[in-house]
């Protein structure tokens, strides 16, 4: 196992002044990694990505993720960036299937941007950020449904689900869907979309806001799961009790992490490197189509895969 990020080959301060900087986008299942973010001795999707660019013999620097995800969550469409020494790519005509071949098969960069804006950076210029908690609602639990859903056995009233996320739309203080634990002090969030629904044997609940606090998908996914369990008496208005609270322990438990992915990142120009991206593109028509001000578009997430 890596210990410590200075085990790879890392660009010293010396070396970053003539630099290219790079953008990725990235694709990863979560079930083998302790997140994104590198921790040492422990596998992370970092870890990984530094390990390939050393395999490739380049001298990078750290990379950057546009949001960090926890142990078991997963990506369809996580931005990375790092730099590169100038013209240390010159021998490498495809970055993405060099890095591709050298990745483990739970890690895949789609594309990739090379000279991207000096002062790009896949956080800070991030516009809106997509999520998805996917559940499988069956009885039984499946064999082959693991990696990006969670199984809830018991049978969930999605219309009810849907209506409570709704008084989440806007702009409000997410204080009760933050993790206790996290140092954030600012809580407020806008929320430009929000739904739940089925989908065969699933349900899908998507949300895209500008910003999300530590853990706050997976802590409004599980208490839209307590009002859509028929068994609880907790109405869809019952919510804006909890909004209003500001008290994490007035809120659900957190829904567990496998159930949920990043599914798409939007930047604006000059830096929407991957706008060509189908989830990108579906996220960037509700931005416009909302004009990020009437959030509520029924179907546009319902093909996204």
């Amino acid at each position: 196992m890596i210990n410590a990020i200075s085990q790879f080959n890392t660009l010293q301060p010396e070396e970053q002044d003539s630099t290219t900087r790079v953008a990725l986008l990235v694709e990863y299942c979560g079930k083998d990694f302790h997140g994104s973010q590198f921790q040492p001795n422990v596998p992370t999707v970092q870890a990984e990505l530094q390990l390939a660019l050393s395999k490739l013999g380049l001298t990078a620097s750290a990379v950057s993720f546009a949001g960090r995800t926890d142990t078991g969550v997963n990506a369809y469409g996580q931005v990375a960036h790092f730099d590169l020494p100038e013209g240390a790519l010159r021998n490498i005509p495809n970055l993405a299937a060099a890095l591709n071949v050298r990745l483990p098969n739970t890690v895949s960069i789609r594309d990739f941007q090379l000279n991207a804006q000096p002062n790009f950076h896949s956080r800070r210029e991030a516009q809106c950020k997509w999520y998805r908690y996917r559940i499988y609602n069956n009885r039984q639990r499946s064999a082959l449904m693991g990696n990006d859903s969670a199984h809830y056995p018991q049978l969930l009233d999605v219309e009810r689900m849907n209506q409570a996320a709704q008084y989440l739309l806007g702009s409000h203080f997410f204080t009760s869907f933050k993790d206790s634990s996290s140092p954030e002090t600012n809580d407020l969030c806008t929320i430009w979309h929000i739904q739940a629904q089925q989908e065969g044997e699933f349900i899908n609940f998507d949300v895209a806001a500008n910003r999300f606090l530590y853990k706050m998908v997976r802590n409004i996914a599980g208490q839209l799961l307590l009002i859509g369990n028929p068994e609880n008496s907790l109405s869809p208005e019952s919510i804006l009790q909890v909004l209003a609270g500001r008290d994490r322990t007035k809120a659900a438990s957190p829904a567990r992490p496998e159930g949920l992915s990043l599914m798409a990142i939007v930047y604006p120009s000059p830096f929407n490197y991957f706008e060509s991206d189908s989830r990108v593109r579906q996220l960037t028509q509700l931005l416009k189509s909302t004009q990020m001000e009437s959030p509520h578009n029924e179907n546009l997430f319902r093909k996204a895969s």
